[in-house]
């Protein structure tokens, strides 16, 4: 944590071997720790194979393959879409000024990412020639 809070990151991005990115598990209760830093925004990211065997193993569950949490207090649950191959994710660089504590401006040169859409990837096979 001392280290994330030195480099001042924009983003995070957490690349897990576990079941869904649901909300009330524990890597979203992290993502919420670690986008409450100025500017910061967390992602974090499961195989669909992981989530799907967790999913299977209890019983079902939704298909979440990742979670996302930013600075401004706004948390999002990504879904796999059925048949689907990947997830492109858009996210927007918008402006943030920012004050020292001894009041000195950054001049809004600060950056902070906000989530804007999430849409499924489907692959096109060719046909086999037989």
């Amino acid at each position: 944590m001392n280290a994330i809070r030195a480099v001042g990151p924009n983003l995070v991005l957490a690349l897990l071997m576990d079941g869904p990115q649901l909300g009330g598990r524990w890597p979203a209760r992290y993502a919420g720790v670690l986008s409450d830093e100025p500017g910061c925004a967390v992602l974090t990211l499961t195989s669909a194979a992981m989530m799907e065997r967790s999913n299977r193993s209890n019983g079902g569950g939704r298909p979440v393959i990742a979670f996302w949490a930013q600075a401004d207090g706004s948390k999002r649950e990504i879904e796999f879409a059925a048949g689907s191959t990947g997830i492109l994710l858009t996210m927007e660089a918008g402006r943030r000024h920012q004050t020292t504590l001894d009041n000195r401006s950054d001049n809004n040169l600060s950056r902070e990412l906000s989530f804007l859409s999430a849409t499924p990837l489907f692959l096109d096979l060719p046909q086999t020639i037989r």
